[in-house]
């Protein structure tokens, strides 16, 4: 029973329920119509006795026949009507004494004397007519019908108990078709569902807690659905990024290879007098020189490969723009001046953003780190905000169409040497690029009549 599928297992105990009822019925009825139906005709009796002896009592002794026999008929009961002394005055039916009918002993209680046997039950009375005389009235009835029907009742057994079994099987089968239909359904969607199909889904046309059920399933299949999808694209974002810094180690490595070569050159030239390195104090100079741009790609190296920009960009803050790029661009106002740079810095137009400020600052550092680099000197740099937008202006020789298609990549220079003092890693834009796409705000780097122009919008994220 326990191996059993759901179908058969319903069936089997809605029918089993059903004839269960069906014979417990058949058992109370046949053990109890005999004592109620007993019970019933002595309580009928009885007041049918009281009743008649009431209606005789304002009746002469000469008129008590008639009205008894037709009170007899009326009602199917045997009947003696006698006075004191023993005189008949009517007597028909089943008898006309206790003796007659094989009765015990007659038994007195409030309306007066009840007799009765296995096949028949009499009620007595005594009242007096109006004319003084006291006459004993017997009204008999037979209980032999209750027996007549228990017999019956045992004849047709076989053929009720046919019948309602015939009839509880089909009951029972589409009772347990309407239970057990809706449950494979939603089995088979979920079997569908395994395969994690887009259109897999329980139908939902019942109210009740099936129905309750399957919207539930739905529910938590889209969820499951969407966190897969979620997941997907975690996945997909962390197998670029893994791609990404593989391939900036490999072209940071690259990268350090060429100035850690020079350095080695220069070393081992002087170290042994070759050719021009002789002149050691000229090139202990420019060893110098190449260890600090060394120093400093090694710095911005380890700073790209920590900063993690995609959790940091999810950390924001409702922030003021306009001092946090105060702020930023406080220390470029001295580095600007030593290099007789005219640097301004306007915050008229003013607002708030909700932004990663750690990162916002790291970039605008980066742009102003540029600016202050590559402004040509005695020129001027400009910064200002506007409709939501921040912009920075420098005067400088504008970048070729080439020099922009690839000035956000890493370790990029361009061919043309932009100004005496150009000696940039190539990442600060990189780095730039990789904050404000994780921030989601957009951006321009583009020439202007002067020189370059660095746009960066607030308005949308």
């Amino acid at each position: 029973m326990k191996n059993m599928k759901l179908f058969p297992k319903t069936f089997l105990h809605c029918l089993s329920l059903m004839v269960g009822i069906i014979l417990v019925t058949f058992l109370l009825i046949y053990s109890f119509l005999p004592v109620f139906y007993e019970s019933y005709k002595r309580r009928e009796l009885n007041a049918d006795t009281t009743q008649l002896a009431e209606e005789l009592q304002v009746q002469n002794a000469k008129d008590i026949s008639a009205a008894v026999v037709s009170y007899a008929v009326s009602k199917g009961y045997g009947y003696t009507a006698q006075y004191e002394n023993g005189e008949v005055i009517c007597s028909a039916g089943f008898g006309i004494s206790f003796e007659m009918v094989g009765g015990d002993s007659p038994v007195e209680n409030e309306e007066g004397t009840i007799s009765f046997d296995v096949d028949f039950a009499a009620s007595e009375t005594k009242f007096k007519t109006v004319d003084g005389k006291t006459v004993c009235l017997t009204l008999i009835v037979s209980l032999q019908p209750v027996g007549d029907a228990v017999s019956v009742l045992l004849l047709i057994l076989p053929v009720v108990l046919i019948v309602c079994i015939m009839l509880s099987v089909v009951v029972a089968y589409f009772y347990a078709k309407s239970i057990v239909k809706p449950i494979q359904d939603i089995t088979a969607a979920t079997t569908r569902m395994q395969s994690l199909s887009q259109d897999s889904s329980c139908s939902v046309n019942r109210g009740d807690e099936i129905g309750v059920l399957s919207q539930n399933i739905n529910k938590m299949y889209q969820k499951l659905l969407s966190t897969i999808s979620d997941l997907e694209q975690q996945i997909q974002t962390v197998g670029e990024s893994e791609r990404e810094k593989l391939d900036f180690l490999l072209l940071a490595s690259h990268e350090l290879k060429t100035p850690v070569t020079a350095v080695r050159g220069m070393v081992d030239g002087m170290l042994y007098n070759v050719g021009v390195y002789k002149d050691r104090d000229t090139y202990l100079a420019e060893c110098q020189k190449s260890l600090e741009n060394l120093t400093e790609l090694v710095c911005r190296i380890l700073e790209t490969s920590k900063l993690d920009v995609n959790t940091t960009a999810k950390e924001k803050e409702q922030t003021d723009i306009g001092n946090l790029l105060q702020e930023t661009a406080s220390p470029y106002f001295m580095i600007a001046k030593s290099r007789n740079l005219n640097m301004t810095l306007s915050l008229k137009d003013n607002f708030s953003a909700v932004v990663s400020a750690k990162l916002i600052k790291n970039a605008l550092s980066n742009v102003l780190s540029n600016a202050v680099k590559y402004t040509d000197t005695d020129k001027s740099i400009r910064i200002y905000m506007k409709s939501q937008t921040v912009i920075v202006e420098n005067e400088c020789q504008p970048l070729s169409r080439e020099a922009l298609v690839r000035i956000g990549a890493p370790f990029y220079h361009p061919a043309e040497k932009l100004n005496e003092n150009d000696d940039s890693t190539g990442l600060g834009l990189y780095l730039t690029e990789r904050i404000l796409n994780a921030c989601r705000l957009s951006y321009s780097f583009l020439p202007y009549e002067n020189g370059m122009r660095f746009v960066l919008d607030f308005k949308e994220e």
